[in-house]
Parts: structure tokens; C-alpha cells; sequence
């Protein structure tokens, strides 16, 4: 390996990361996730002014819970196995 191949690959590998990712919005999602809307959040997975949606991909659900005001940034997600919850419709 040369020298210069070596210090290239150093920079790159000690190079800064940024401090901060950039946000992910509700808008983000709804463009890009397929998914069912909640009219409620499920109990005890989210705290404060929040709204939630759902998503299943092979044997999950994906419970994707964000902020009801401003950007309406993505604040948690919650993943439920097969054999983690059941479906219910109606009353």
C-alpha cells in the first residue's frame, strides 16, 4: 500500500462527522413509507402532543410516532413482533 493511499485513507477515516442529522419530518415519511393511519397512539407508547402511524414489513409492525405541531418531526418508533400484539377491528 503506498504512502499516499495511506493518508488518504486515514483523512477519510478522521475526517469529522457532522453533529447533527438532519431532522425527519412527518412530511418525509408520508412521501416515502407506506402506511395506515392511528387515530389514536397505542397505550403507553408515546407521552405529550404526538400522533402516530403504522407500517408492517414481513412480520412486524412498526408504530412511527411523531410531533402533532410545527415540522412534525419524528420523535420514537416501536417495533412489534408476530407474536407481540394482535389485531383487532371495530369495538
Amino acid at each position: 500500500m503506498s504512502r499516499f493511499f495511506r493518508f488518504i485513507m486515514g483523512a477519510v477515516l478522521l475526517a469529522p462527522m457532522p453533529l447533527s442529522a438532519e431532522n425527519y419530518s412527518y412530511a418525509d415519511f408520508e412521501a416515502s413509507v407506506p402506511h395506515i393511519d392511528l387515530e389514536t397512539c397505542p397505550e403507553g407508547l408515546a407521552e405529550g402532543d404526538v400522533f402516530c402511524r403504522v407500517s408492517m414489513n414481513n412480520d412486524a409492525l412498526h408504530v412511527y410516532v411523531f410531533e402533532s405541531g410545527g415540522m412534525q418531526e419524528f420523535v420514537a418508533l416501536h417495533s412489534f413482533y408476530e407474536d407481540e400484539f394482535s389485531l383487532r377491528f371495530g369495538q
